[in-house]
């Protein structure tokens, strides 16, 4: 009897010890919210999500060709949007991002363009238009909008970064297939860093690319690495972006099934599976945000729901 106390003793140490390890070097999973479906609070493979000032988290659902709109413990509060070319209507959005005045942006990808609304999604407006002009778009991914309210825009499939003012008028782009680090596909993500450099996830070159506002590279992160002996720093086709305010960043490793968490030098601080405690099953993380309160926003883009972490 002794014998077996002692078994059950160790592996119960066993188990704390291993949990103890993770707070120390990852998050714990305090929520998650969302299945499969298109009521609402439902979602059909959500890309990404962005948190305002107000500690609201706005996601786009993507294949219900809408943005939903939940607190910040994933009670939800409204949503807008339906498939459509017509104002306020999307065909496979991806991209959010929200400005100082609470404005929401998203990448109305098929229809080549980024609409405009206000934080109760009231449409406000909308540039691009499939084209190589330079308020025209060919299928933008992800979007990230600076201190200035400067508009980031990848403009995949004619291989650039575009400027534009919060009133969605072209300021510059910069960039070509072979200056960004192209192999199969443009960078899906890109954020930008407490300095006003600019990140970009290069997923197919299994890296991360730091560029000035303007395009000068200031560079490059990781190296491709997949499965459990994966290290820190490598990354398996890296995804979503996000910059906390303490300027640490946040990439969605997501063949690895992990997030990864570095300084704003590129050197690794934590990194942890993207299964919380509720669940041994793997995970497809694609967005990241960070809120106000250091927690950080994750959306499942197969399991169809979102993780909140605290680290």
């Amino acid at each position: 009897m002794k014998k077996h106390i002692y078994i059950i003793s160790t592996l119960v140490a066993s188990t704390l010890t291993s949990l103890v390890a993770l707070s120390q070097t990852g998050a714990v999973m305090v929520t998650k919210w969302g299945e499969f479906g298109d009521k609402p609070g439902q979602f059909k493979f959500p890309a990404m999500l962005a948190v305002s000032k107000d500690s609201n988290v706005y996601v786009v659902d993507q294949h219900n060709h809408r943005v939903q709109k939940f607190d910040a413990n994933g009670n939800f509060i409204q949503m807008w949007g339906k498939f459509g070319t017509g104002a306020g209507e999307f065909n496979y959005p991806y991209g959010i991002g929200i400005d100082s005045k609470g404005n929401v942006y998203v990448s109305d990808m098929n229809n080549n363009r980024v609409q405009k609304f206000s934080s109760k999604g009231d449409y406000i407006g909308s540039v691009g238009s499939y084209g190589t002009g330079d308020a025209q778009l060919k299928y933008p991914y992800g979007i990230a909008i600076d201190n200035n309210d400067v508009l980031y825009v990848i403009d995949a499939f004619n291989y650039c970064i575009k400027k534009f003012t919060a009133d969605l008028k072209f300021l510059s782009k910069w960039g070509s297939a072979e200056s960004i680090g192209i192999k199969l596909y443009m960078p899906h993500e890109i954020a930008i860093t407490k300095e006003g450099n600019v990140i970009l996830s290069d997923r197919q070159n299994h890296r991360l690319a730091i560029f000035s506002k303007d395009g000068t590279l200031v560079k490059r992160i990781g190296e491709y690495g997949e499965g459990k002996d994966a290290k820190a720093g490598q990354f398996s086709e890296p995804h979503g972006l996000a910059v906390s305010a303490a300027g640490d960043i946040y990439i969605t490793d997501r063949y690895n099934f992990r997030i990864q968490e570095l300084d704003g030098n590129g050197a690794s601080k934590a990194q942890w599976l993207a299964t919380g405690i509720f669940e041994d099953d793997k995970y497809f993380p694609l967005g990241i945000a960070t809120g106000s309160d250091g927690c950080v926003y994750i959306t499942d883009h197969y399991a169809h729901c979102i993780h909140k972490y605290k680290l």
